[in-house]
């Protein structure tokens, strides 16, 4: 008797283009249709009565029932969910990870040579359409911790949440969330540290690196299933973790009414994460076999709580922790998303913007998050262009004040900040919008 995956036409890949160009993190994406087990899968747990009187639904992700993730999700695309971990990969039987994991660990070069080893794991899946992206993830939440450095109790997660940049250096920008967050499923304690220095040589060697894999959860958020001892050198390294993400198809519904049938609720579009395809798009017409038959929701369960997290079972020693929070934020990524550089600034770009910073304070902004990783005179150097620009209400200057403020000791910002505090008393009693702000990050520089 053999394992499920093997049976033949487990995984097919369809023949459609995926744009990948807007995308800095992918390096490939395939459109796959697979005839899954559907034993890892979301289970709903019923709805729970909030506070401000709306209703969050409780649904938790599962491999054979045993829980690797719970979510507590208020339903708007703006909002965080709260995560909880769940019981850890290593409480359920899964000899498919097994299966794959010479395939991640050897590297590859091209997705599709890779896509047929990988059916044992994608058989896990429920059958569907999902998008198998190859790219780049950071080893960190999304909100400035390391990834594995999670709470097991449910907690705000803020790269579960599509960013509104509303401040006054944007038009009501919403980029494009990418699924280069992580989340773990492993318990802390398997974390070996000989495996991690091993891996640290690996991406340090020529060739294909190893990878991990991972499902996608929500925005920009994803599930590490095989690699945390790769994303743990990567956080060591500084450097990103090569990884495939796997993204499941929600689709978007439009009601057809037909005289003398009842209403039929017709999908118009798939969304694979940041990957959008039209329905005419995809291979066949509707109705086909690689479309579903009814609007996407998760197995409805009866009402229950949520079950509590088991990974958190040691600290983390201060590198890692400092290391997570190297990596930028949720926020700060869909700021550099926002601009749309066409790559690292240059000194060229920067003395461009800085010549008209009015019209160019989105690419300011994200060249402040870039330079901010790697230090240096240029990030103190037009840190100090932009919180030198005239004072009024602009969140660049604010940013440029709270990054100039963390570089304690350093003799050219200090006079920088003597500097205002003198301008300060020569400016009228009326003072413009935003100078209290101002006037208090620049104390914290000698605190």
């Amino acid at each position: 008797m053999g394992f499920p995956w093997q049976r033949r036409g487990t995984v097919k890949v369809l023949p459609n283009h995926l744009e990948i160009l807007t995308m800095p993190w992918c390096r490939q994406a395939r459109l796959l249709h697979v005839k899954g087990a559907g034993v890892l899968r979301w289970e709903g747990c019923g709805e729970r009565a909030s506070n401000d009187g709306w209703t969050t639904g409780l649904s938790c992700l599962t491999l054979r029932g045993t829980p690797l993730l719970s979510r507590d999700d208020p339903g708007c695309p703006t909002c965080e969910s709260m995560l909880s971990t769940g019981w850890g990969l290593d409480a359920v039987d899964c000899p498919e990870l097994e299966a794959v994991r010479d395939t991640l660990n050897g590297g590859f070069a091209r997705l599709d040579d890779a896509i047929p080893a990988l059916a044992p794991l994608l058989g896990l899946l429920e059958r569907g359409l999902y998008v198998l992206a190859d790219g780049e993830a950071y080893p960190a939440d999304g909100g400035g911790r390391f990834f594995w450095d999670v709470p097991d109790g449910l907690t705000a997660a803020p790269a579960t949440a599509q960013v509104q940049l509303l401040d006054d250096d944007y038009e009501y920008e919403y980029p494009n969330s990418a699924p280069v967050f992580l989340y773990p499923s492993q318990r802390r304690f398997r974390l070996d540290e000989k495996r991690v220095e091993y891996y640290m040589e690996r991406f340090q060697q020529d060739g294909p690196p190893p990878r991990g894999v991972a499902l996608h959860v929500a925005e920009g958020l994803s599930i590490l299933l095989d690699g945390h001892h790769k994303a743990a050198a990567a956080a060591r390294l500084g450097r990103t973790l090569p990884c495939l993400t796997i993204l499941p198809a929600v689709y978007h519904y439009e009601t057809a009414q037909i005289p003398g049938y009842p209403p039929v609720p017709t999908p118009t579009a798939a969304r694979f994460g940041p990957f959008f395809i039209r329905v005419r798009d995809l291979p066949g017409a509707y109705p086909n076999k690689y479309l579903p038959q009814k609007p996407f929701h998760v197995v409805k369960g009866p009402q229950r709580q949520l079950p509590e997290g088991r990974l958190a079972d040691r600290e983390w020693t201060a590198e890692y922790r400092a290391a997570g929070a190297g990596y930028p934020t949720m926020r700060e990524y869909a700021v550099v998303s926002a601009a749309k550089l066409p790559g690292y600034p240059t000194d060229s770009d920067l003395a461009h913007w800085l010549a008209e910073p009015a019209r160019y304070r989105p690419w300011l902004r994200a060249a402040l998050v870039l330079l901010r990783r790697s230090g240096g005179p240029r990030l103190k150097n037009l840190a100090l262009c932009c919180a030198g620009l005239p004072y009024q209400r602009s969140s660049l200057v604010e940013e440029s004040f709270r990054i100039l403020a963390e570089m304690h000791g350093d003799p050219d910002v200090e006079n920088f900040f003597v500097k205002y505090f003198i301008d300060l008393e020569t400016l009228p009693q009326d003072r413009p919008l935003g100078l209290d702000t101002l006037t208090e990050i620049a104390h914290s520089f000698w605190n």
